[in-house]
């Protein structure tokens, strides 16, 4: 049985929606250059995503799909949507019109089409085209939001010799060993990736994968068996091997 460590960092790149655009008139002057702040500002996941994380705590189950965007705290500031936690497009940026917040793309510096009108649903729900979205408050890490930790982990558990074990949103990990640190990929479109994974490590820069199930409140643990190498360090196919913990979350 082998571990498989890694030193690894998550890229998340800027995308367009997959969905077809509103259209590619020009916007007018008045609203192009009016600078004014975003009452919907902050961080929006699409809402089939979170409730799929919610339900079965499996990023890669939900990632197909899975939308994600940061809407800036001022009109004409530069922003993205990130479209399955992959792939990567042109820039975006928001644009009020009339009392309408509007998708714009971005190209040569040029507000050139508009993608989607926002509607806004309440505090913490809109809908970007025919999209729904769940505000969410992820912090951000050294070079990305960290969203699985908010949505998934975070929270307190207990092992089974009742001892309490903490996943905070930064990443930070207590009472689980000698380990204090904790990173869950969200991107699982690529070689292996079989499994749900998240790494473990005594530091931010040495950590190791592992797999997890969660099950209701209960999160097991496993160590990675690879099944397939591609090169003497690179694993592309993996299973779940022995279980090292189970957990389970308290309810507040």
């Amino acid at each position: 049985m082998k571990r498989l460590s890694i030193l690894f960092g998550l890229l998340l790149f800027e995308c367009l929606f997959s969905c077809s655009p509103a259209g590619k008139k020009q916007p007018t002057e008045d609203i192009k250059t009016l600078d004014t702040t975003i009452s919907i500002a902050g961080d929006w996941l699409s809402e089939d995503y979170f409730n799929s994380i919610k339900e079965f705590g499996s990023p890669r189950k939900a990632q197909d799909g899975a939308l994600f965007i940061t809407i800036p705290n001022r009109t004409l500031e530069p922003t993205m949507m990130i479209y399955n936690f992959h792939e990567g497009a042109s820039s975006l940026t928001i644009l009020l019109n009339d009392d309408t917040y509007e998708i714009w793309g971005v190209y040569d510096d040029t507000i050139a089409e508009l993608h989607h009108k926002i509607k806004t649903i309440s505090q913490n729900n809109i809908k970007i085209g025919d999209r729904s979205f769940v505000k969410i408050n992820p912090v951000m890490g050294d070079r990305h939001r960290l969203i699985l930790e908010d949505v998934l982990f975070q929270g307190n558990y207990t092992n089974s010799d009742s001892q309490v074990v903490t996943f905070s949103k930064t990443g930070v990990l207590a009472g689980l060993d000698s380990l204090h640190f904790y990173s869950p990929p969200i991107d699982y479109f690529d070689a292996g990736m079989q499994v749900d994974q998240v790494a473990l490590g005594k530091s931010r820069k040495s950590m190791e994968l592992f797999g997890f199930e969660f099950s209701g409140d209960t999160l097991k643990l496993f160590e990675l068996n690879c099944l397939t190498w591609e090169k003497p360090d690179w694993c592309v196919e993996v299973e779940n091997g022995r279980l090292v913990y189970t957990l389970w979350k308290t309810r507040i």
